[in-house]
């Protein structure tokens, strides 16, 4: 284990020294925690988002209802290959407005269209609801990509924390009930396992960003049941990994849920599924959000981005070669 970076020690002693005596995400409402996280964490880590060519706020038609999407479009090409963003969050907390500056930069970097998603979120939508949501855009962006200026072969999905969990889920599902099919997942500091006695956990489960308290709390919010921790669409690693497109599985150091990701690339490995997989030293959850203040962070998205970026010239390479 490497130490940790003295920018992210910083960090977490700013934070630590403006929570006191604020009570704690998990004693606090899901509505004063949405309203915590877009008034102090939203406008602070995202002074710094760069500027982009083009940016359109929009609705798709969702399950029960519009779903607000933000394109991102970097000055792609038409068709551009996509990535079809799911936020953190806990299924709870997060927004389109939170990961603005993240999403900025994985469109700048990469050359793709960036589309994010305000899937719904618990507990007033419980899973499935939310993950209805991610499923449902994937679909209505493949239907809609002339107009969105989008080639629907080239789509990946990608996302952070439970994002990232939605969008390992949604490919699943998408493998198994008809596609569209998809060009790869980035899978950022995912959950994965539900299993808050890992070593992660306990090592890196109060002071770190994240806390284990976080996380029930979470947990408690997202799901309906006890009977939904066996599930795979909750927890994927309990279900079927093969046939799934190529995964990038990222991970922080000092994060609680480092050994979900763990798992997830041991399972991967075991069963010959494509994949590659990063876990970032010295760093915490949500680092990719703090690029103001943690100068390896950019780094972390550009190496996102360049995966993106080869996911889709393989699949234009392989469609110039089938036609030869």
């Amino acid at each position: 284990m490497s130490e940790l970076h003295p920018q992210m020690r910083a960090i977490l002693d700013m934070l630590a020294k403006q929570s006191e005596g604020i009570p704690k995400l998990h004693e606090v409402t899901p509505e004063l925690g949405r309203f915590g996280m877009e008034a102090t964490f939203t406008p602070f880590w995202n002074e710094d988002a760069p500027p982009i060519a083009k940016l359109a706020d929009r609705e798709m038609e969702g399950p029960r209802g519009p779903i607000p999407i933000r394109l991102y479009d970097p000055g792609a090409a038409e068709p551009s290959p996509c990535l079809i963003y799911f936020h953190g969050g806990g299924f709870v907390i997060g927004s389109i407005a939170s990961h603005d500056g993240l999403c900025r930069r994985l469109a700048n970097y990469s050359g793709l269209r960036v589309i994010s998603v305000a899937y719904r979120l618990a507990p007033e939508h419980k899973f499935p609801q939310p993950l209805e949501d991610c499923v449902a855009s994937v679909r209505w962006i493949a239907a809609h990509a002339a107009s969105l200026g989008i080639d629907p072969s080239r789509l990946l999905v990608g996302g952070d924390s439970a994002g990232a969990n939605l969008a390992l889920v949604t490919a699943m599902v998408l493998r198994d009930e008809g596609g569209p099919a998809l060009n790869g997942a980035v899978l950022i500091y995912g959950t994965y396992v539900g299993h808050l006695e890992s070593s992660s956990a306990k090592a890196f489960g109060e002071g770190y960003f994240l806390t284990t308290e976080d996380m029930k709390w979470f947990a408690k919010h997202y799901l309906n049941a006890r009977e939904d921790l066996k599930n795979p669409k909750v927890y994927p690693i309990l279900g079927d990994l093969a046939g799934l497109p190529p995964l990038m599985v990222a991970a922080a150091e000092f994060d609680p849920l480092l050994d979900d990701s763990k798992r997830l690339v041991e399972r991967l490995r075991s069963i010959g599924a494509p994949h590659d997989s990063v876990i970032w030293p010295g760093v915490t959850h949500a680092c990719l959000h703090m690029t103001r203040m943690l100068d390896p962070a950019d780094g972390f998205i550009r190496d996102l981005a360049a995966w993106m970026k080869l996911q889709s010239a393989r699949l234009a390479e392989s469609k110039t070669a089938g036609k030869s």
